[in-house]
Order: C-alpha cells, then sequence, then structure tokens
C-alpha cells in the first residue's frame, strides 16, 4: 500500500532566515566602517605624500637657488681672472720692451761741443693706444703690434749752423749706436739769446729710436 508525504511550509517570509552564519544586518554596518576607515586611511596617505612631494619640491628650489649664486659667484670670479691674466700678459709685454737709455745719455756731457747749450732732452710718448682681448671687460691701454718706434728731441742753442753739424757728428759715438736711428731731422731758428752782439740759434733735432719689441 503506497502512502504519500506532505510537506507543509507554515514559516512565513519574514521568519526565514539566512544560512550563512553572519547576517546582513551585522555585515552591512561593519562593511560601511571598513570603507570609511579605508578612505581616512587613503586620505592620510594621499596628504603624507602630497606634503612629502611639496618637502622634496622646496628642498630642491632652495639647492638650485644655493647652486645659482654659487654659479654666479663663479662666473664672476672666471672673469675677474681672465682680466688680471690680460694685464699681467700686458705687463709681461712692457717688461720685455724696456728700454735703457740712461747709459748712453750720461756720455753727453763728453761729446757735447762747446758751443751748444741743451736745454731739453724729450723722449716722446707714442699715444696711448685701445688694446682689448677677447673676454677683457673694458679696454686695456697697450700696444696693438708687437713693436713700436719712438722719438727723441734734442733741444738747445748753439752759435752758428756749423756747431750743430758738430752736434750731429758727436751723436754719431758708439756709445750712442744702439740708442739712435736713423736720419735726424734738423730744425733750427733764430732765438732771442744775443751772445757777443750775435742771436743764437735754437735747434731742434730729433732722432728715432730702435723698434721697442713687445714680445712675451
Amino acid at each position: 500500500m503506497k502512502c504519500s508525504s506532505y510537506h507543509l511550509n507554515l514559516l512565513k517570509d519574514t521568519e526565514r532566515s539566512s544560512s550563512s552564519p553572519v547576517r546582513m544586518r551585522v555585515m552591512a554596518p561593519l562593511m560601511g566602517m571598513l570603507a570609511c576607515i579605508g578612505m581616512v586611511v587613503w586620505c592620510v596617505s594621499i596628504m603624507m605624500q602630497t606634503m612629502l612631494v611639496k618637502s622634496q619640491s622646496r628642498a630642491i628650489e632652495n639647492d638650485l637657488a644655493s647652486k645659482k649664486a654659487s654659479h654666479k659667484t663663479v662666473l664672476e670670479k672666471q672673469a675677474n681672472l681672465r682680466e688680471r691674466t690680460l694685464q699681467l700678459e700686458q705687463l709681461q709685454y712692457y717688461k720685455a720692451g724696456v728700454r735703457k737709455i740712461a747709459d748712453p745719455l750720461a756720455k753727453l756731457a763728453e761729446v757735447m761741443p762747446l758751443k751748444i747749450q741743451l736745454t731739453q732732452l724729450n723722449v716722446k710718448a707714442p699715444p696711448p693706444q685701445v688694446f682689448t682681448k677677447p673676454g677683457a671687460k673694458k679696454p686695456l691701454l697697450g700696444p696693438t703690434t708687437t713693436t713700436e718706434v719712438q722719438k727723441i728731441v734734442f733741444s738747445g742753442r748753439a752759435t752758428d749752423p756749423d756747431t750743430i753739424l758738430d752736434l750731429l757728428n758727436s751723436l754719431k759715438a758708439p756709445a750712442f749706436a744702439n740708442l739712435l736711428t736713423g736720419t735726424p731731422v734738423t730744425n733750427a731758428r733764430d732765438s732771442e739769446k744775443v751772445l757777443d752782439g750775435r742771436k743764437l740759434l735754437a735747434f731742434d733735432v730729433e732722432y728715432s729710436m730702435p723698434e721697442r719689441k713687445f714680445e712675451k
């Protein structure tokens, strides 16, 4: 004899329970809390990273500022060194071009004719020349070429033209060979000085001196 089994579900829907050991009414607030904590941690992490990046940026900016100041100082010192080097080079040129004229001129008294009165001795300096090298801040006074010619002028009074010729012959002495070169330029004229009722001649005799060489 067969028998049928009947199963009756007498639970209401509101009385049904989940098979999960943790109920949703507990999980929902917990998950919300965890999400909030995660957001807070993430925000704090972002803030910390932002502060770190700003701190690094300020450190880099300060380092760049200090290096810029140091670089500027180095450039100024390099420019100053270049200028001083150029000045030293100019002084070396002039040192090499020093001309000694005191010794031969000291012998003038030995060869001067008696009827000559020497009133002035003038070594003409050439006009200043502007000499600038690349890298110099301002022009330096110096030679634009490696050689320079100076003039020396003997001025005085003589009794007659023949006496001036005696002076020219006297200046041909070996003592003046390294001081006077070329043909002299003579200018004679009447002066206001009178000797024995005769006016004396005023004269200027100009010689070239050997080339002055500017070398290191």
